[in-house]
């Protein structure tokens, strides 16, 4: 597979993941509250980790 092809694949598998988290946190049996505090939370963990992921490519770039 060529690197773009990785980089579409990634992607998809991340956007996937996030999709799949959310529609299952929105239909589990959770009050309104709970389940805020839980998306929140993920969410901020999906952040840092798309962060360190952009910086683990920015680097790769510029050692090209």
């Amino acid at each position: 597979m060529s690197e773009r092809n990785d980089g579409s694949f990634v992607g998809g598998l991340i956007t996937g993941a996030i999709i799949g988290f959310v529609l299952g946190i929105l239909f589990a049996p959770a009050p309104g509250s709970e389940t805020r505090k839980i998306l929140g939370e993920k969410g901020k963990e999906l952040l840092q980790k798309g962060k360190e992921l952009l910086q683990g490519k920015i680097v790769e770039i510029e050692e090209e």
